[in-house]
């Protein structure tokens, strides 16, 4: 060990004489300026860095890294600045890291060694860009009675944004070491994205906590009155929204993600394994019809066909919990809206746990609620840097939209004739098969946004303008027969995009006069080619010389090397290896090249289609009475 107070280390305890004798390489002790006794290593050992201890300079350089960078990056940037391992900052690992923090105080949202004085301490500090509106202390040791509303200036510039249109509330788990829930309401904007309008931290989620997240929301926004509230199946969130504003004109609509998970929870329970599929895929078609008729006819067959398998408790169910409050789930009464899930919920939530949390769910309160504030505000300069670089195009809901509109000039540019118009404003559709028609219709003038919306860059058909009645009725995506109806209607070409860039006209693409940008491309070329001969010439020439041993083939094989270095220096080039031939090409993906693997021929169990349903239960309808009570 290094001789000196600052790498000392303490004599480890006496030991026996035998003991001693065997480690007898070991330096004498003796006492430092502290009065303790020390040992300074051992005779004719070499030092080891590694086994040394921090001194304050070093402490103090690894507080600095960590006011600004992550853990992953300081430990890869303190290897690469000393590759020859002679310090003792290139052995840090992420323990010492921790330590650093630990000992500095340096945990986000740290005021106080305990928990909730440090969030008590935050919470009396009214720091406005905090946006810590509630604070209630738990009860008791189980997180009981805690209640935590946060609603930062950013969130509340959302909600009185767009808070007019849907609004998300849903819950999730495990994102500290407590027994906590984290709620949060989430709004969508004109691309429709999702944003965090308030977060609810509560040891019970009930409907009281819930009631004083919107007294809180009441407090801000007085007339604060979504047309729809999008919730899973716990009332507490919609019970505590009607407590607060009970005069409020919002429709609750419960997820069709969560019903579906239900309904498959429960036919795996109570439905036989043999008819748990078509049961599963006739619900799920339950779900997706936006017509009342069809949706009435739909529910009693599925009821019907269940009470005649002897499936009665899977009835029973589906008409205690939701035949009563179809209006609530079913996707008949939620046309138009910009929400049929919670997913902006789940995604956000999913978001904190993965990026922010790293999945930890062993974080305090004070750190979460300081991630948290800082999660909101890396949203916002997220959202404001990809509005500035167009990154908005490539939302999902727009990607979906754009994909169906190929699949609509694919199918119907070619055959408009499977398009009729059967009224103002009302068209048929048929499918590819032709054996279904579906039925389009333009309910109004739209009122999105005129540059913020999820419009197809393509025909401009708005999905909140049109209505179709097949399943494909996602919520803010446009299906085929709304783009094909658009296309027809309006004449626009099926190839045809909104840029920005001017177009140049027909007279300028048929004339064969070239212009002067084509002339200069030419002339470019010629010198390519040129310089592609003369380094043909000179690659021939050094081969030559470098099969000649003489003293003069040497000099001028160093004359051309000479040549041809100041030569590359003139345009360095974009990389030092050569791009692959089709990855040349500018804007082409990067695609790994796919080597086919010929495998043995194995036997393939022909997959059973699955049962129709509702075919099932005409069918047993339309058969006479004495074969039906064969059946």
């Amino acid at each position: 060990m290094r001789k000196g107070n600052a790498y000392a280390e303490p004599l480890l305890p006496p030991q026996s004489r035998a003991s001693k004798a065997s480690r007898g390489s070991r330096a004498d002790s003796r006492t430092n300026s502290q009065g303790k006794r020390c040992g300074s290593g051992h005779v004719g050992h070499e030092l080891d860095p590694a086994l040394l201890k921090f001194n304050d300079r070093q402490r103090m350089y690894l507080k600095t890294l960590l006011e600004e960078h992550s853990m992953d990056y300081i430990i890869s940037r303190l290897r690469k600045e000393d590759p020859t391992r002679s310090s003792k900052l290139s052995f840090v690992v992420k323990r010492d890291l921790y330590n650093i923090v630990t000992r500095y105080n340096m945990a986000p949202g740290w005021r106080h060694h305990d928990d909730l004085t440090s969030m008590l301490i935050r919470f009396e500090e009214n720091n406005p860009d905090d946006g810590l509106r509630c604070l209630q202390l738990p009860e008791d040791p189980s997180g009981k009675g805690l209640l935590l509303v946060i609603i930062t200036p950013i969130m509340l510039e959302w909600l009185k944004k767009y808070a007019t249109k849907s609004v998300s509330l849903d819950d999730t788990f495990h994102t500290t070491r407590y027994n906590l829930r984290l709620a949060t309401l989430m709004v969508s904007d004109n691309r429709d994205r999702g944003l965090p309008g308030a977060f609810l931290i509560s040891g019970t989620m009930t409907t009281v906590d819930v009631q004083r997240l919107f007294l809180e929301i009441k407090a801000l926004i007085p007339n604060f009155s979504p047309a729809t509230m999008v919730t899973d199946e716990a009332p507490c969130f919609y019970n505590g929204f009607r407590a607060v504003f009970p005069e409020a004109r919002t429709q609750l609509h419960l997820c069709r993600f969560h019903i579906r998970q239900t309904w498959e929870r429960k036919t795996k329970e109570l439905v036989e394994a043999s008819l748990r599929a078509m049961v599963n895929n006739a619900l799920q078609h339950l779900l997706e019809e936006v017509q009342l008729d069809k949706f009435q006819r739909r529910f009693a067959e599925i009821l019907a066909y269940l009470r005649t398998t002897k499936q009665s408790a899977m009835a029973e169910y589906l008409e205690k919990n939701y035949l009563g409050r179809t209006r609530d789930w079913a996707s008949f009464a939620n046309k138009g809206a910009t929400l049929d899930t919670t997913m902006i919920s789940e995604r956000f939530h999913l978001r904190i746990k993965e990026e922010f949390l790293h999945r930890n769910a062993n974080s305090r309160l004070d750190g979460f609620v300081d991630l948290l504030i800082k999660a909101v505000e890396d949203l916002s300069e997220s959202m404001e840097v990809k509005d500035r670089r167009r990154f908005a195009d490539c939302a999902y809901r727009l990607t979906e939209t754009h994909k169906r509109h190929r699949t609509a000039t694919k199918i119907y540019a070619p055959n408009p004739d499977m398009i009729v118009n059967v009224g103002e404003n009302k068209w048929q559709v048929q499918n590819r098969a032709s054996s279904k028609s579906f039925e389009v219709t333009f309910s109004g003038p739209c009122t999105c946004h005129p540059k913020e919306n999820t419009h197809c860059l393509t025909c401009g058909v708005c999905a909140y303008a049109w209505n179709c009645t097949c399943l494909d009725n996602r919520s803010g995506i446009s299906c085929p027969h709304r783009h094909a109806v658009k296309l027809l209607t309006t004449g626009i070409p099926a190839e045809t995009l909104i840029v920005d860039e001017p177009v140049p006209s027909p007279s300028q693409l048929e004339s064969g006069a070239p212009t002067s940008p084509q002339q200069r491309r030419e002339e470019r070329y010629h010198k390519l080619s040129a310089i592609k001969s003369t380094y043909a010439v000179v690659e021939a020439t050094a081969t030559s010389l470098a099969k000649v041993d003489t003293d003069e083939a040497m000099q001028q094989l160093e004359e051309i090397l000479a040549h041809l270095q100041l030569a590359a220096g003139v345009a360095q080039p974009p990389s030092s290896l050569a791009v692959r031939l089709e990855l040349a090409q500018s804007g082409a993906k990067p695609q790994l090249s796919k080597i086919p693997l010929y495998q043995r021929g194995k036997m393939k169990m022909p997959k059973k289609p699955t049962k129709d349903l509702h075919k099932e239960v005409r069918t047993l309808l339309e058969s006479p009475p004495d074969r039906r009570e064969e059946e």
